[in-house]
């Protein structure tokens, strides 16, 4: 399926995203990069899912007012699994690893300091249903933002049995999400079907 440009894979028949391009000439791969309207579009298919999106995008506004900006989310989890084929329930909340560039005239110290609920991930988890990580990008040597990335992508990379799977990429920047939030009402008119 493409959304604005950009083509994300069906399920494979165990319900996940493939984790590679079936050619591997495509340079596409995990993470799949895709917008944030076009992640509604994918993933908005039921009422659950779109309070999961919903709540998403409130998490991202709250991180916008505290200029947090510059950066990416990776999102994974039963979210972006076909969870109600292969668990035979709808998902529980968003994985979500944030990306960030520290706001200018902000430390990392002062960041949490001035926006403690950002960061608490249990206030996060209960407000938003957003398993939330952080990774700020600046204050951190480039080898241990490496490591920080490997960990997450074998973590998300592969399920608990050990099958292969992919997951999403969206740009953190608010420029799409005003956009987001219109196409989840207009999902809801239709039915609650993408």
């Amino acid at each position: 399926m493409s959304f604005q440009g950009v083509t994300l894979p069906d399920w494979n028949p165990s319900g996940h995203l493939p984790a590679i391009s079936l050619d591997p000439t495509s340079g596409q791969g995990s993470p799949y990069d895709i917008t944030i309207p076009g992640l509604v579009e994918r993933f908005g298919g039921t009422a659950e899912r779109l309070r999961l999106l919903s709540g998403l995008l409130d998490f991202r506004a709250e991180l916008h007012q505290a200029g947090i900006i510059r950066g990416f989310q990776w999102i994974d989890g039963s979210f972006v699994e076909y969870s109600e084929q292969n668990q035979g329930r709808a998902p529980n909340d968003v994985d979500v690893v944030t990306f960030f560039h520290i706001p200018a005239g902000q430390t990392q110290n002062s960041l949490v300091q001035k926006y403690p609920t950002i960061f608490n991930h249990d206030r996060v988890r209960q407000n938003y249903s957003v398993d939330a990580y952080f990774v700020p990008m600046d204050q951190v040597r480039v080898e241990e933002t490496i490591a920080i990335s490997i960990y997450w992508y074998r973590l998300w990379s592969h399920t608990r049995d050990g099958t292969w799977k992919g997951y999403v990429q969206v740009d953190l920047a608010a420029t799409d999400d005003e956009q987001a939030k219109t196409a989840i009402e207009r999902i809801v008119v239709e039915g609650g079907q993408p």
